[in-house]
């Protein structure tokens, strides 16, 4: 580094140091951050306010940070909380929200502290969108929301506020120029997708309810994509998503083991199978959302036993890893979801293939597992067709899978009508079927629901499920509900992903740096989760809900930071 560089980077850590508050005078500043390119202090994270704080080393400080804002935002959610049955503060003669306030007050503080936390722990809050929270409240009207949408709602005003305060010298700031050079090709498509979701609102039947479906599974998620475009630049960063979502998913499976061993009857169920659902409506969104997380299990698990097996880690790291995932095995089992039992093994099986270096031995492996399924298929070809065939079979001899092929037919006849705007956000109940679910749908003379198979009088079983809020399947959801354009753009974006993918992990391959080696773990782990997202949303909806949106517009934010952190350049040279 020369003298102008020099200069240049101290200037910068004072600067970072002005802006964040008070300094203690014998705050002393890490020597590597002097040694750091231009421009590279904006990721050294601000000095304590605190001085209990600036005793503890660096991994306590982190640790008691991520613990406060999770139980901050925890409490803050389960205090009051008329929809978990927990108001028990009535004597305090106040409205609920008010209450828990206080914790929500602890959130916004430590977010400001530490933005980039605060955003990579988001995933922890996830999957409790059915159980919303009162925010605010007069007379009989509530405003309620998910615990994920307001904890990114949060991260959004105090980046915000940060932003207003420093302006230019906000540490987390992207100029125009900057956000476009990270989001690449990326950008025109998810411009025409959430112009093709706007426009759905438009034809929607039921406008409101296609408004509150494009902020819950549009606009918040992209909203969190840019907080992870501006916040999180490490590799420590990444990780600690990465565990985040790990954490969320650990989370539900023992909520998903409890409710199925203590809680046998299932409530919401209208078949008398058990099935372990954790806190969802549905087992299968178990499996759904556990497609974009245990795939980095599944990752980081292949690259531990290569280098424990190569005398470079720890075998009893594998173990904990290992021990680790077999709750999340477990609810699956329970959950009985056919889609994450085919889409997981196939992610399985595409990070064990890029895990393997040697090319002969690829082939040899992939030629051995290849004969071993035409021989399996042969041999078990009549008890694994009967199986699929009665898979929850709803006692009159029509399995799911069955009823797909009908419910897909019944997508396609939507489509033919709708196929340039779509019905709208969330208004295939209006179309499909005469329900309560969608009051716009008592307007109709006819529905789209296929009940008995075309030419015969045979049911198709649909009938029995008048209120299937999707067609169970990725690509036919998304043009039945906002046009032919958000499906054009929604498969460019995925066309992108898939070709990102392959040059990072041919950078990956090619380096000769640790650093850049050490993140083929995460890269694995993503492209694994987009396959597995994709294999089970060709028969199920992998996409347009509130958590998975999340999940998979966070693997696209975690894809394109990981091409920065690895030099991966937008063209081949």
């Amino acid at each position: 580094m020369n003298s102008h560089d020099l200069a240049q980077s101290t200037a910068r850590v004072a600067d970072v140091l002005a802006e964040d508050g008070e300094q203690d005078e014998h705050a002393t500043v890490d020597v590597d951050v002097l040694h750091m390119p231009a421009g590279a202090a904006n990721d050294v994270p601000p000095p304590s306010t605190f001085q209990f704080l600036r005793s503890l080393t660096p991994f306590w400080h982190d640790r008691l940070i991520e613990a406060g804002l999770i139980l901050s935002m925890g409490l803050y959610y389960l205090v009051g909380n008329t929809h978990l049955g927990l108001d028990v503060g009535s004597f305090l003669h106040m409205p609920p929200y008010l209450y828990s306030f206080p914790f929500l007050a602890i959130f916004v503080y430590l977010s400001w502290y530490r933005l980039p936390f605060a955003v990579a722990l988001l995933p922890l809050a996830l999957p409790y969108y059915f159980m919303q929270k009162t925010v605010f409240s007069y007379g009989s009207h509530e405003l309620n929301f998910g615990l994920g949408e307001i904890s990114v709602a949060v991260c959004a005003l105090v980046a915000a506020g940060q932003f207003l305060l420093h302006g230019k010298r906000w540490r987390y700031r992207l100029s125009w120029a900057e956000l476009r050079q990270r989001l690449g090709p990326f950008s025109i498509p998810i411009l025409i997708f959430v112009a093709a979701a706007l426009v759905s609102i438009v034809v929607a039947v039921e406008r409101q309810t296609a408004l509150r479906a494009f902020r819950e599974e549009v606009f918040d998620p992209l909203l969190y994509v840019l907080l992870v475009l501006c916040c999180l630049r490490t590799r420590e960063d990444l990780k600690r998503l990465v565990g985040a979502l790990f954490g969320s998913a650990l989370l539900i499976a023992v909520i998903g083991l409890i409710q199925y061993f203590l809680f046998p009857i299932d409530p919401q169920q209208a078949t008398d199978i058990n099935r372990a659902h954790a806190v969802y409506g549905n087992a299968n969104s178990i499996g759904l959302f556990f497609d974009y997380i245990l795939p980095f299990g599944m990752a980081l698990l292949i690259w531990h036993v290569d280098k424990a097996r190569r005398g470079q880690d720890k075998w009893w790291l594998v173990v904990l890893i290992l021990i680790c995932c077999v709750p999340l095995i477990g609810v699956l089992a329970f959950s009985q979801s056919l889609g994450s039992a085919l889409a997981l093994p196939i992610a399985l099986l595409f990070i064990l293939a890029l895990s393997v270096r040697n090319r002969k031995t690829l082939l040899i492996g992939a030629g051995v597992l290849l004969a071993l399924g035409i021989v399996g298929g042969v041999a078990l070809h009549r008890p694994l067709t009967n199986f699929i065939a009665s898979w929850h079979d709803n006692g009159k001899g029509i399995s799911t899978v069955s009823k797909r092929y009908y419910l897909w037919l019944t997508a396609l006849q939507m489509i033919r009508n709708h196929s340039v705007f779509g019905v709208g956000m969330d208004n295939w109940l209006c179309y499909y079927s005469l329900n309560n679910t969608c009051p716009a749908s008592h307007a109709f003379n006819s529905w789209y629901l296929i009940t008995v198979k075309p030419g015969t009088l045979i049911s198709t079983g649909l009938s029995d499920e008048p209120t299937l809020s999707h067609p169970h399947d990725i690509f036919l959801q998304i043009w039945a509900s906002i046009g032919l354009f958000g499906l054009l753009a929604f498969v460019t974006i995925l066309a992108f992903f898939s070709r990102l993918f392959v040059r990072i992990v041919k950078i990956i391959r090619q380096s000769s740096h640790a650093d850049v080696r050490s993140l083929e773990w995460l890269v694995l782990g993503v492209g694994g989760a987009m396959l597995a997202a994709c294999c089970q949303g060709l028969i199920d909806s992998s996409f347009l809900e509130q958590d998975l949106a999340f999940c998979f517009w966070g693997l696209l934010a975690v894809l394109l930071i990981l091409r920065v952190l690895t030099g991966t350049p937008w063209r081949e040279k």
